[in-house]
Formats: C-alpha cells, sequence, structure tokens
C-alpha cells in the first residue's frame, strides 16, 4: 500500500525529466514532452536530448506506478510499441523499481528511472551511458512489507521448491517442506510477484531454478542465518572428514568447497564448513580446538533456518553427510574468495545434471 505523499505520475515525469536533464553535460540539450501526440502509440513522456554536435536520440517513456518482475515481459514489449525509429529509446519509469525489477529490464536492453534514485540510461547515438542507484526498498511503502526469501519458512519452503522438480499444489508443498499453509502462500504469493513462479489453476510451478537459488542466497546469508565458530583439527582436515563418516550422534551436514568436490571439484579446498545443531556439542565431540587465524574446521549452527540444512543430505563418496546442492551452492554464493567462482561453476554442473540432483 502506498502512502498518500507518494509522487502520482505527473510528479514522476517531472522527476525522470529532472533527472536525465541534471546528469548530462551541461552543453547538451534536453526537450520534454508529456504525453505527446503520437497517435495510438503515445507514451507518457518524451524526451528529446541532444548533442552539442546536432545528434539527437529520443526518450520514449512508460511511467508505471507499480511494476512487478512477473510484469516486465509485457511492459518490455508495450515500450518498444512506443519507439518509431533508431534513434528511439525505451524507457520504462516509476515511483520505485526492486532490485529484481531493475535488473529484468537491463537484461531485457531497456532503460529505468525511478523516483527515489535508480537509474540506468543507455543510447547508442549520440553515446550517453548514466547510471546512479538509489534505494534498494520502497520508502513510500507502508503496511506488511511486500516480502523477501529470508527466514525460516522461506527456507523451507524455497528448499522444497528447488530439491523437486514438480509442479505443486499449497498442500503438497506444506506436507513436503514442513512449513504453515499461511508462510506456503505468503512465500509463493512473493515468487509470483517477483517471476519465480507461476501459478496454473491451483498448481505452482518454478520458471527458473537458477534464479531463485540466487535470490534465496542473496536473501539468507549463512552468516546471517547461522552462528559460526572456526577451529583446528590438528591432524589435518582429511583426517576430520574420516571421523565424520564414522559416526555422529547429532545432525550434521557438510557444505562449501568440501561438499562441492562431490559434483564438481573447482580447487583443492582447506577448509571444512560443517553444519551441525549445537557447535559447543560437535566441537566437545571431535575435540577440535578453537583458532581463528588459521582454522581447517568452521562449524556453522543454524539459528533462523531450523533445521533446513540438514534437509535432503546425501553420502559423500567417503561417507560424511553432504547438504544438498542447492544448499552448498547458496552458501558458496555468499562465501570468501574463490568461493563464489566455486558456486557459479557447482551451479553450471547442476544446470547440465539436473536429473542428477533434483528429486522428483
Amino acid at each position: 500500500m502506498a502512502t498518500s505523499d507518494a509522487p502520482t505520475a505527473a510528479e514522476a515525469a517531472r522527476i525522470v525529466a529532472a533527472s536525465v536533464r541534471e546528469r548530462l553535460p551541461r552543453n547538451w540539450k534536453t526537450v520534454e514532452a508529456l504525453e505527446p501526440d503520437r497517435g495510438t502509440a503515445r507514451p507518457d513522456l518524451e524526451i528529446t536530448v541532444e548533442a552539442p554536435d546536432g545528434r539527437t536520440a529520443r526518450l520514449v517513456v512508460e511511467i508505471k506506478q507499480v511494476l512487478e518482475r512477473r510484469d516486465v515481459g509485457r511492459v518490455t514489449d508495450q515500450s518498444r510499441s512506443m519507439t518509431t525509429g533508431h534513434t528511439d529509446v525505451p524507457v520504462v519509469a516509476a515511483r520505485y523499481l526492486t532490485p529484481s525489477v531493475r535488473e529484468a529490464l537491463a537484461e531485457q536492453g531497456l532503460s529505468y528511472v525511478d523516483a527515489t534514485g535508480n537509474i540506468r540510461v543507455v543510447i547508442d547515438a549520440p553515446a550517453v551511458f548514466i547510471s546512479e542507484s538509489g534505494e534498494d526498498r520502497d520508502p513510500w511503502r507502508k503496511g506488511r512489507p511486500r516480502g523477501t526469501l529470508k527466514g525460516e519458512p522461506a527456507a523451507r519452503v524455497t528448499r522444497a521448491l528447488l530439491d523437486y522438480r514438480r509442479d505443486w499444489s499449497v498442500r503438497e508443498l506444506v506436507a513436503a517442506s514442513g512449513s504453515s499453509t499461511g508462510a506456503a502462500y505468503r512465500v509463493l504469493d512473493y515468487l509470483e510477484r517477483e517471476g519465480l513462479v507461476v501459478k496454473k489453476l491451483t498448481r505452482y510451478r518454478v520458471t527458473d531454478w537458477e534464479r531463485l537459488l540466487r535470490a534465496w542466497s542473496a536473501d539468507a546469508a549463512f552468516q546471517t542465518t547461522t552462528r559460526t565458530m572456526a577451529f583446528i583439527e590438528p591432524r589435518g582436515v582429511e583426517s576430520f572428514l574420516r571421523n565424520l563418516a564414522e559416526d555422529s550422534t547429532f545432525p550434521v551436514a557438510v557444505t562449501g568447497s568440501m561438499a562441492a568436490r562431490e559434483w564438481a571439484t573447482y580447487a583443492p579446498a582447506k577448509a571444512a564448513y560443517v553444519y551441525v545443531s549445537s557447535i559447543q556439542e560437535a566441537s566437545e565431540q571431535w575435540g577440535l580446538r578453537p583458532n581463528a587465524a588459521a582454522p581447517n574446521v568452521i562449524l556453522l549452527e543454524p539459528k533462523t533456518v531450523g533445521d533446513v540444512p540438514f534437509v535432503n543430505t546425501v553420502r559423500a563418496e567417503a561417507g560424511y553427510p553432504v547438504a544438498a546442492p542447492p544448499h552448498v551452492a547458496a552458501d558458496l554464493l555468499n562465501g570468501p574468495g574463490r568461493e563464489p567462482a566455486e558456486g557459479d561453476y557447482l551451479i553450471e554442473w547442476m544446470k547440465a545434471n539436473e536429473e542428477r540432483w533434483r528429486r522428483e
């Protein structure tokens, strides 16, 4: 729900015009026309940009109060339909554009501007590139937040959607994920608005599991969802993993590089990241020594995602339990150093071997 001080369409048009005008060099000229008379293909705003050498381009602006990620394709077609020449540049504007909407517009080759200062305008000739960041949340929206993938309910639903390749009813998703019915509906509503799931009659389907995985990883980094402590195993990490394979009286799941090498080895791993239900219990049982300077074992104790890291674990070739590939990939994307590149590498393996990790 927007508040009464949110900019109107006319105010948004003035903000867009000023945003472009103020970011061009002083010897460039702009001429703005609100709802120019161009027949049936009439944009909300038209801005003619003139370079010092006389070359011009025309920004054809479509203004939306609210734009969801799922509507980007339709708006892209609408915006391009209003261009009439090779110098016309389609631009989408709104009071606020979410990061995922901005990303989708850029992927479609569209320029965009919002009233919080997010702007990306690209003109080939005369050459113009304007890019600035504004807000990452809608300052005019009140009431319940529009949603994220943070927290245990979202983690449960997301992992089920990633782990299984199928269409879902809400009842089936609740049973498979262990979430509440209300949480499942809230997460699905958010994912539908983000274009990450589509609903046909009463069933839901993931549209792009890679984008869903990356969105969840961005919202729920393991550094914010777990308590972590670093340790040293004097006999080495491989000795530690052999002991891990023998017996454990509590839930365990290896993640990070040590886990990823089961499917897609990127480079030798120097430390083992391990989910445990209790850091104190695990470190005492395994005889680990705290060592923040040069650790080879990092224990992760879930604090906001419940038992999700232990769902659908698999056995490594050496016998120790490994977190499911989506969870490992999400953790790597948030890791230090080369680990994000390892996450990308694992995702490429997952794309080529979907039948080996997604369940039916």
